[in-house]
């Protein structure tokens, strides 16, 4: 079974149209709300989702964490995890599913980084961030921060994730990575929307991300 897992916060004006879209290709779509201020669950579950709230805004990785366990307790063999806001297509999730159905326990969307649409700082940071991963998990990684994801249940079983924030997309890899499952990557379409931008402190999360990475360079799996 492929349940879909959508944190999100904030996002009445694009989460009913993000699970719609994806309902056309999962079993079960659960959106985990953190904490949302506006019509979010409202919206979600007029377009058919399963919404879980949290009473206070968390950040992405605690929503993940919560949207893990309800997804296995649901029945997942497989869980697509896809951003609220939007910026991912999910007309792509076949891509996932046929990878994932080549040997694969993690797939990964590897955004194209097009300068007309992306800030070069952030083209420059999410790079970087690929190559510290690379170095880390001793195997290629073409895009380390993209939300959009195909996972096997084994591997978030196995795996306890404890960062926090934007942090744990990261910490899934590398773990994934030294724990011997297999990773590998789709091209996704860059959906860049600036609004978005506000969710991402530019100044403490790469700071985070380094501090997490070297963290990590020392972590083994049990």
């Amino acid at each position: 079974m492929l349940v879909a897992v959508i944190p999100s916060y904030n996002e009445e004006k694009n989460i009913r149209s993000v699970v719609e879209k994806v309902k056309k290709y999962t079993d079960k779509v659960i959106v985990v709300d953190d904490g949302s201020t506006d019509k979010t669950s409202v919206e979600a579950e007029k377009a058919g989702a399963i919404v879980y709230k949290n009473v206070k805004n968390l950040g992405k990785a605690d929503a993940m964490k919560v949207g893990f366990i309800y997804a296995v307790n649901a029945g997942a063999d497989t869980i697509l995890t896809i951003d609220g806001d939007g910026q991912h297509n999910p007309d792509e999730i076949p891509k996932f599913i046929e990878k994932l159905n080549q040997g694969f326990d993690l797939v990964i969307g590897a955004r194209r980084f097009a300068t007309q649409q992306m800030p070069a700082l952030r083209i420059f940071a999410n790079s970087f961030s690929s190559f510290l991963s690379t170095l880390a998990c001793k195997t290629k990684i073409l895009d380390s921060q993209s939300g959009y994801r195909i996972i096997k249940k084994e591997l978030v079983e196995k795996v306890k994730f404890e960062s926090k924030r934007y942090e744990m997309e990261t910490e899934m890899l590398i773990k994934a990575a030294r724990c011997g499952f297999k990773i590998g990557f789709v091209e996704i379409d860059t959906i860049y929307r600036v609004e978005a931008k506000s969710k991402i402190n530019q100044i403490l999360d790469p700071l985070r991300f380094l501090l997490l990475v070297l963290k990590l360079s020392f972590w083994k799996c049990k």
